[in-house]
Formats: C-alpha cells, sequence, structure tokens
C-alpha cells in the first residue's frame, strides 16, 4: 500500500525497510507492474545476490509464520 504517484513501467531504486533487520534491504532497480487505487506492485529487475539472499530469507521467515 502507498499514497505515493506512480505509473505502469515506471522504474526506481527502491528500499524496503523490514523488521528485525539492522538496515533496508536495497532493490537497485524495481518496475512497477500494476497501479491500484490504494497502492501499486513492483517486479525486482535488479538486485545484488547478498540482498536477494537476504530477501529469500525474509520470505521464507514469512512462510513459516502462516
Amino acid at each position: 500500500e502507498s499514497d505515493m504517484k506512480v505509473e505502469q513501467g515506471a522504474r526506481f531504486e527502491c528500499r524496503l525497510h523490514i523488521p528485525g533487520l539492522d538496515w533496508p534491504l536495497r532493490v537497485e532497480e524495481a518496475t512497477v507492474r500494476w497501479v491500484g487505487p490504494n497502492g501499486f506492485g513492483l517486479a525486482f529487475s535488479r538486485i545484488a545476490p547478498d540482498e536477494l539472499s537476504k530477501l529469500t530469507s525474509v520470505l521464507a521467515n514469512l512462510e513459516e509464520d502462516e
């Protein structure tokens, strides 16, 4: 969810602030795939291997919590 105005296809760098991590995950390039009334979806098109490893770990932990 976000109130930030973006257009489908826009690309930008983003940082994900995730509870439990000492610093935000850095995604070098994310592309806006869809835009809705209260948010938008991103595809990560460029992310460093060490950041991808951290993201994979975070997602695995979320799956365990379900």
